[in-house]
């Protein structure tokens, strides 16, 4: 009963949205609205209110708006024939058909805005982690800089930066950064980068490398021989101290190890230890002690090394484990390129794909070695049921990190009216690229899906919350919108074919023409539903 009520509210909004765009245009343009109905059979409940029937109806899968003059052959009384569609200018005819799909286009800026004006806080402009050899590691920007403005327009989020990064590939941006509380101006030009967007279109982007979570100052050992493994230290201990000065990221880490030189460190760290409770096994972390004395003929090394690169654990029959990779190892290298977090081998192997990289790894206690990993596609189904796919490696690092702190939205308004339009548009974008590549037989019909896959999406989408609610009905109604727009005959966009034609005619076109057209659009129309059927059948009851 829940997913049929979340189904009733999802769908409701969006078909009475649609014909209202309908019913308001008849009105505005002096066409008489016959009835107005939500739901198709016979009324549930209906009420005359001038000379209007509005009705509810049992079946939920749509409604309709009846006009004077819609059909070509509907008798009129002479005293209302002005009224008629048919009888009305050519742009009120197009305004009256087009405002049904309009308004389903112009809903989602609501349920958008509604959304975002619910968020309070977002991700400020805070660098985390730089990637090796990137635009912002050759510009010398650090860990903590805060990205001010770019070319003179101020940046509030992390959001708003990626956006104008994004757009700026090989091309050089000047950004303000506050560090310590100064700024200064650093002129940066982001790599251009090919990746695939959401409907797998190759899409150029501008990157800095930059991310915005730091990591906890983790360690990783490879050296048996070091004074960090004879004092019983081991990979994944986390620093909390050297010599009394605190230690909260991995950077600090780096610097202080470097400061010290061949100094007498004195470590506090932590170790977590996993305990078994009534509702599962805990980590406890407890603190430790110990002193370290750099070895001299090692340049000073102590055998302290960030963990960002040391594999902790690898999945059984994954790329990973065939190569020969074990948990423990550190990547020192991918494609001959030396490497010293994570990100950058993750960039990389994206880049690779499933072509087989070279990858150097060390092992405790051994001598460093090289494997060759030749990544798989895989597929995953998420809470909609959508397949996906992606690369799977099958190695995954230490990587106890955090972002910095959410800070509170300047203008919530004007944010949240700039993230509708942004949302919509990015929306219609991806839905003209996915028809377009249909058309093309870029893309198949399997992501197709109709009321019976609407109905499920209801109830999860409801267990989801109300923001995933909104999100979910917003998509739909721009699909609606969209689709309804389209050339089809018996479609909104089918009667605004017609009167095109009939405007560069000069007159309508015929009576059997109409027909015939509307019968080969009704075939496609089935056609489609068939296989969106089929789709769903097979997606949520055959998986």
């Amino acid at each position: 009963m829940t997913q049929f009520l979340a189904f009733i509210l999802l769908i409701g909004p969006l078909i009475f949205v649609h014909e209202l765009g309908h019913l308001l245009a008849a009105k505005l343009v002096d066409v008489k609205v016959v009835r107005f109905s939500l739901g198709f059979g016979p009324a549930l409940a209906k009420i005359r209110l001038g000379e209007t029937e509005y009705r509810i109806a049992p079946i939920p899968l749509g409604g309709y708006v009846t006009l004077l003059g819609q059909s070509p052959d509907e008798p009129l009384a002479p005293h209302e024939a002005h009224r008629a569609l048919r009888n009305r200018p050519l742009w009120a005819r197009y305004l009256v058909l087009g405002a049904g799909p309009l308004f389903n286009l112009l809903l989602p800026l609501l349920l958008y805005f509604t959304f975002y004006l619910g968020h309070t806080v977002i991700p400020p402009p805070v660098i985390g982690t730089v990637l090796d050899d990137s635009a912002a590691a050759t510009s010398e920007l650090q860990s903590g800089d805060r990205i001010v403005a770019i070319d003179g327009t101020d940046i509030h989020s992390w959001g708003e930066m990626q956006d104008h990064v994004r757009a700026a590939p090989d091309r050089e941006v000047k950004l303000q950064i506050e560090r310590d509380g100064v700024r200064f101006d650093r002129f940066v030009t982001p790599r251009r980068s090919v990746v695939k967007n959401a409907v797998d279109e190759p899409e150029a982007r501008g990157m800095l490398g930059v991310f915005p979570w730091v990591y906890a100052p983790q360690i990783g050992i490879v050296d048996t021989d070091s004074p960090a493994y004879e004092q019983g230290l081991m990979t994944g201990d986390i620093i909390t101290s050297i010599n009394g000065e605190p230690i909260e990221t991995v950077e600090d880490l780096e610097r202080e190890l470097t400061r010290q030189g061949t100094a007498l460190l004195r470590l506090t760290y932590l170790r977590a230890v996993p305990v078994r409770g009534e509702l599962g096994t805990y980590w406890w972390y407890a603190s430790h002690h110990a002193r370290l004395l750099p070895r001299h003929e090692a340049g000073a090394s102590t055998g302290l090394l960030p963990a960002n690169t040391f594999v902790r654990t690898v999945a059984s029959g994954s790329p990973a484990a065939k190569a020969g990779i074990r948990p423990g190892d550190r990547v020192l290298a991918v494609d001959e390129r030396p490497v010293t977090r994570w990100e950058t081998v993750a960039v990389m192997l994206d880049r690779q794909g499933t072509k087989p990289i070279d990858m150097r790894v060390q092992s405790p206690g051994e001598a460093p070695r090289t494997v060759r990993v030749e990544q798989e596609i895989r597929t995953h189904r998420g809470i909609y049921k959508q397949e996906r796919s992606y690369l799977f490696f099958g190695a995954d690092p230490y990587a106890k990190r955090e972002a910095p702190p959410p800070e509170p939205i300047r203008g919530r308004v004007t944010y949240a009216v700039r993230s509708a339009v942004s949302e919509t548009l990015s929306m219609l974008g991806m839905m003209w690229t996915s028809l377009r590549q249909m058309v093309t037989l870029e893309r198949g019909v399997d992501e197709l899906s109709s009321v019976v896959g609407i109905f499920n999406v209801a109830g999860t989408a409801a267990e989801q919350g109300p923001g995933q609610f909104l999100l979910l009905m917003a998509l739909l109604s721009i699909n609606l919108g969209f689709v309804n727009l389209l050339p089809i005959p018996i479609l909104d966009g089918g009667h605004l074919m017609f009167f095109t034609l009939e405007a560069l005619r000069r007159r309508p076109l015929g009576q059997r023409a109409r027909e015939v057209a509307s019968a080969v659009g009704l075939v496609i129309i089935l056609v489609l539903l068939l296989i969106a059927l089929r789709n769903d059948i097979t997606r949520f009851w055959m998986d």
